[in-house]
């Protein structure tokens, strides 16, 4: 029998996340790193309002394929009138504008994802009503169709901090879930992405840290590591909260 043993942490959530690394403290308690953002979009005494850009896409290379393509798309119809010069029928003609609009489409859909597909899905957290605000996007497979939105909204009590890893080969890292417990309890309802970091668990843990320090209605500084917005984000508006949700998240009961 061994003289030590070294106890490994297991998760204390049921079920808990997959691929568990790490329980964050709950958010009650004292917060064992310094309070940090990696972004933020709104603080004041009432709300914080922290911007999630999403990596599952990768905007920057939507961009190149949609100007290539629209440019081969008119070259070839260009090519396909050219060459009707010496046919009776318009076969050339109809082969050029049929290879045009086969290029086109999805060239379209690469513009249309670049510039109108929505990306930001902030988080707001109203520290007077205790409440955390998730504004999510339902993705469309189907790049033609519009992404429907989710609003929604828990007690931050019931909130607790998981960080997970992702394998996935496209969009690999940490993840920092909030997992909403039935009051009082361990179990797990559902859970929703705060944030996610590719190489380290460090910048996760201080961004649960921040959050919780400012619900604790502790002061918290607005110098976040990034500034502005990703490039690849600029092309997009900001989208608005409904008008009924945006009353309630950053107004005091």
């Amino acid at each position: 029998m061994p003289l030590f043993t070294i106890e490994e942490p297991q998760p204390k959530l049921n079920p808990p996340i997959q691929n568990w690394r790490e329980d964050m403290p709950e958010n009650h308690e004292p917060q064992l790193v310094p309070p940090k953002l990696l972004w933020l979009t709104t603080l004041n005494d009432i709300f914080v309002e922290i911007p999630r850009y999403s990596t599952e896409v990768a905007w920057g290379l939507l961009l190149l394929p949609g100007i290539l393509g629209t440019i081969s798309a008119v070259g070839f119809g260009i090519f396909g009138f050219a060459i009707q010069g010496g046919y009776d029928d318009y076969v050339m003609t109809a082969i050029g504008l049929v290879g045009a609009f086969g290029i086109f489409i999805p060239a379209f859909f690469s513009l249309k994802m670049y510039f109108v597909q929505p990306r930001d899905q902030p988080l707001r957290l109203n520290r007077k009503r205790q409440k955390i605000y998730i504004f999510e996007y339902n993705r469309s497979r189907l790049p033609w169709l519009k992404w429907p939105t989710t609003i929604r909204s828990y007690n931050w009590a019931d909130v607790r901090g998981e960080i997970g890893y992702s394998y996935t080969r496209v969009d690999s890292g940490y993840r920092l879930f909030g997992s909403v417990c039935e009051p009082g309890t361990n179990k797990v309802v559902t859970r929703f992405l705060i944030a996610k970091e590719r190489s380290s668990q460090e910048m996760l843990c201080q961004i649960w840290s921040y959050l919780s320090v400012y619900m604790q209605h502790d002061s918290v500084t607005a110098d976040p590591v990034e500034t502005g917005r990703p490039d690849d984000w600029c092309p997009r508006k900001a989208d608005r909260w409904p008008e009924d949700m945006e009353r309630e998240s950053t107004t005091a009961p």
